[in-house]
């Protein structure tokens, strides 16, 4: 008798990137409500602290397998290709594990793990349930980290025709990234895309002193956060320059947190120009990650000009739990730029224009009655449309229809 679902992703449980905590967290939602749930994933390196990780484990009901690869620095593109390859070839070791469930719902990082799932489904009939968190490989030529008429171009198009053709549903971020999909993927029909947004599900906690002394704040600053990857996705320029723009103003401060390969950059843009209203953090979690984001006043989400439909920020879904004004610096049209405005749950800056989100956040922190009005409705947003239940009912829904 066959399990019902496998989960096949690079990251998991116990690691604490989204990338692991979003498939988890599906995981132990469908096991609760009656599934037969396993996963087939990487062993937890960069983003874990415990060294004690059994290769297999039943956790919260989810039966877990974990496979050794080659895990080089992310931060070249080298490096993310090594690892990439590394994780499907020794996922494709273990292709026989898929044969024992109905259906996987496998991931759309890294970019080629999906010719594991279509394996599967030719010699199994495994059914696939295909989450795209970013669209390759547009996501990677609007970024200029991909060449179209390269090789590694050619076979991305060539296992994403095979994968789309063989997807029992295709699981979209946003309703922009659904239409980029339904255009740009011929294989697909509308009724096999489903519109399913990332969730945040940190404690939210209120600013207390110990949180403003532990990152070196006071409580009468306007601190302008930004947390998660600062990559090449990102517009991280526009935001410097608006840091480079307000130094010498006394009442608005920066914290920055995360990683990504424009870090080192950033950090020597800081040191050279000697920056002094603006920290650079790594990757924070649980409590620390709970008191940055209470102690912020704004919270910045920020996409490069062209990248429109191919991807979302997930830390976006935390800034709106955690019922912070936010600062998009997004390209003109996008559905960040639509959600903010029309939700008026901050200011938008269009990529480019650091006078302008200068101005914006000098208003905000000229007026912080009107940021905790709007404090309030993007708790009321997020609780309408992103909390946790919601999303996972959906996708709840969808395993009892594949």
């Amino acid at each position: 008798m066959k399990k019902d679902i496998l989960f096949l992703c690079q990251f998991f449980y116990p690691e604490y990137n989204s990338s692991a905590t979003l498939p988890f967290d599906t995981a132990k939602y469908l096991a609760e409500h009656g599934f037969s749930v396993g996963a087939l994933c990487g062993y937890p390196k960069e983003y874990n602290n415990d060294c004690n990780v059994p290769m297999k484990e039943i956790k919260d009901g989810v039966d877990i397998q974990r496979i050794k690869y080659i895990q080089l620095k992310r931060g070249s593109k080298i490096g993310r290709l090594i690892n990439y390859f590394s994780f499907t070839f020794k996922a494709m070791l273990h292709i026989g594990k898929l044969k024992n469930y109905k259906s996987v719902i496998v991931y759309s990082n890294p970019p080629i793990l999906p010719l594991v799932a279509v394996m599967a489904n030719v010699l199994f009939k495994t059914k696939i349930v295909f989450v795209s968190y970013d669209v390759y490989p547009e996501v990677a030529y609007a970024s200029k980290t991909l060449n179209p008429g390269s090789l590694i171009s050619k076979v991305m198009n060539k296992l994403n025709h095979q994968l789309f053709k063989r997807v029992a549903k295709v699981i979209s971020l946003t309703d922009e990234m659904k239409d980029f999909l339904l255009e740009n993927r011929k294989e697909l029909t509308e009724d096999k895309v489903v519109t399913i947004p990332n969730w945040a599900h940190e404690k939210i906690i209120v600013p207390s002193k110990e949180a403003y002394d532990r990152f070196g704040y006071n409580e009468n600053q306007f601190i302008v956060s930004y947390f998660g990857n600062m990559g090449t996705c990102q517009d991280m320029e526009t935001l410097m320059e608006a840091v480079e723009k307000l130094r010498n103003d006394e009442n608005i401060k920066f914290l920055f947190v995360g990683h990504g390969n424009k870090v080192d950059s950033i950090r020597e843009k800081i040191r050279k120009d000697q920056l002094k209203n603006i920290q650079l953090l790594d990757f924070l979690t649980g409590k620390d990650f709970e008191q940055a984001v209470a102690i912020s006043s704004c919270c910045v989400v920020s996409l490069e000009k062209g990248l429109k439909g191919t991807c979302a920020p997930s830390k976006y879904y935390s800034y709106l739990q955690g019922g912070k004004p936010i600062l998009g610096i997004v390209e003109e049209g996008s559905y960040l730029e639509e959600e903010i405005t029309k939700e008026k749950l901050g200011y938008v800056t269009y990529n480019q224009n650091s006078d302008l989100l200068v101005k914006h956040i000098k208003h905000m922190s000229e007026n912080k009655s009107e940021c905790l009005e709007i404090g309030k409705r993007v708790t009321q947003v997020y609780m309408n449309n992103y909390d946790i239940e919601i999303c996972l009912n959906k996708y709840v829904r969808i395993i009892e229809l594949v």
